[in-house]
């Protein structure tokens, strides 16, 4: 009998190649809107009401204080809303089918792309400044991401054998690492040469190529159990809890900007204070009328809390949301050490950030091979061992640090990440069945993305209650130019930098302490390899 094309041997690799082409575009995504901040705030600011007045003026103040706030939301905005729709996606794609939703979310993402690069050009600027529009156009990619995301793990240990899913997990992040890798050189080329646009703009044809080809070539192998229901009120109800603890987190980072500062920046920002307790005194509420739903009356349960029962799959989860916690910071503060502290250019910060990210490329791959054929246990503990010892070595650096300690500490970030988490992922997804792969990736998922945007507020509420709002704000954003060494090195520049860096190694022992504890459900995890 003449195979169909998904009974084909060779159809695991269609799927390898599609689901990491999607990944892909997405640490792409990622890292290059990070990099391109100072080219998208000055446009941000250009089209606010105020922007183009005097810099003494009020309205000035006014519109930068505003122009950063929207800056901060294209930022978090778009991590907050697939933190919020993993979960929910993932449960339709057990009951509906994977390869729907994943198709549908590269269309959604390619769409939100092109509406993103062409902010304040389709709709006039008159009607929506461009910065709400970047703003909507970003939650439109983030849900697209999401669908996506939610999916590509799931579709991957469908297509996989057991003793192939280790590497095949471990391709799959490899190339999210060297789409941020890419994303970092990128966004400085096109942004310094072209306009900050195209680095949303280069996802469409990307995007329409890779919606087609998964559409023509990715078929359902997950067998649908028929007769599923919708947990609505679960879904609304985690959906809005999640989200109410992200928007809790970020209004209070934008707070903290607030709190120790005067006049405008104060007006517009410490009023968010106010909104982060109201946030994070529903959040609760919220998640205990989601728990007594899930238990007592949903049918079927948006969240399946019987995974948590495997000790394999709890301790991958949980110690994957601790390093993300330590971890998802680290990019952002070094970009602030790289250009505030010695003072590099965006694109300078961005080509001396790369070997963070190398290590990771050249150990991932290898460890989910290593996986498969030892197991999970000694390569994850490893690898959260060296990360801690990285980001320990951080939180004593010295000011006047040259480039190779911070090399070293990077390298060593990158090789413990690659250590890490190929076997993680492998280990999680092979203790779920079957019939609730989607959902179970899609938990774990929403934990790390939930885990990471708390890291970023930790890293950004110790940063904004130590340094001066108005230097904070020329810290974020950068600068075009590398900065003479005659001024870097000069007492005066460096002393404004003093109480950044005593957030900096704050930040970092706080950091250390939680991958530490990491390692203890990673030592507990089952041994053995995948069954």
């Amino acid at each position: 009998m003449k195979l169909s094309k998904k009974d084909s041997p060779y159809y695991k690799w269609v799927v390898l190649s599609n689901t990491t082409l999607a990944v892909l575009m997405a640490g792409i995504d990622t890292s290059i809107v990070v990099i391109s901040l100072p080219y998208i705030l000055k446009s941000i600011l250009i089209h606010t009401p105020g922007g183009n007045a005097l810099p003494s003026s009020s309205a000035y103040q006014i519109a930068t204080a505003t122009s950063f706030t929207y800056l901060l939301w294209v930022l978090m905005g778009y991590m907050l809303i697939v933190a919020t729709l993993l979960l929910f996606f993932g449960r339709l794609a057990d009951m509906y089918g994977r390869v729907k939703i994943y198709n549908a979310g590269f269309l959604i993402f390619t769409i939100g792309s092109f509406l993103s690069g062409f902010s304040a050009l389709i709709i006039p600027n008159a009607i929506i400044t461009e910065g709400i529009q970047l703003i909507i156009f970003r939650l439109l990619q983030g849900v697209g991401a999401a669908m996506m995301w939610a999916n590509s793990v799931a579709l991957l240990t469908d297509a996989f054998p057991p003793e192939q899913r280790g590497l095949a997990l471990g391709t799959n992040m490899v190339s999210a690492v060297g789409g941020s890798v890419v994303g970092l050189v990128l966004g400085g080329v096109i942004t310094a040469s072209y306009s900050w646009r195209w680095i949303f703009i280069i996802n469409v044809p990307i995007g329409i190529f890779a919606t087609v080809w998964a559409y023509l070539q990715l078929h359902e192998i997950a067998q649908i159990k028929k007769g599923q229901s919708l947990d609505i009120a679960g879904a609304l109800l985690f959906t809005s809890s999640v989200a109410m603890l992200l928007l809790g987190a970020t209004f209070y980072t934008l707070g903290t900007m607030g709190a120790g500062a005067t006049g405008t920046f104060h007006t517009v920002f410490y009023p968010y204070m106010e909104y982060s307790y109201i946030a994070l005194l529903i959040f609760p509420v919220l998640l205990i009328l989601f728990i007594i739903n899930e238990f007592k009356y949903a049918k079927d349960p948006i969240m399946h809390m019987n995974l948590f029962r495997s000790r394999m799959y709890s301790a991958g989860v949980l110690s994957a949301s601790l390093n993300a916690v330590g971890r998802g910071g680290v990019m952002f503060l070094l970009v602030f050490l790289l250009e505030g502290v010695h003072g590099y250019s965006a694109f300078h910060a961005g080509l001396d950030l790369i070997p963070l990210s190398l290590g990771f490329l050249i150990v991932g791959p290898i460890s989910g091979a290593l996986s498969d054929r030892y197991g999970y246990r000694t390569l994850t503990t490893v690898g959260l061992g060296l990360i801690s010892l990285g980001l320990l070595i951080l939180s004593f650096l010295p000011q006047n640090s040259s480039y190779t300690v911070i090399l070293f500490v990077m390298l060593l970030n990158g090789i413990g990440g690659g250590l890490f988490a190929s076997p993680n992922i492998s280990s999680i997804m092979s203790a779920v069945q079957p019939s609730e792969r989607g959902v179970g990736s899609a938990m774990s998922s929403t934990m790390m993305n939930i885990a990471m945007m708390l890291s970023m507020t930790i890293a950004f509420v110790f940063i904004g209650t130590s340094v001066n709002v108005t230097q904070l704000v020329t810290l974020f954003v950068g600068t075009t130019k590398d900065i003479p060494a005659k001024i870097v090195n000069s007492s005066l520049y460096q002393s404004q930098w003093i109480s950044f860096m005593h957030a900096f190694h704050s930040v970092f022992i706080i950091f250390t302490v939680l991958l530490l504890i990491a390692m203890i459900p990673s030592i507990l995890r089952p041994k053995g390899k995948a069954k």
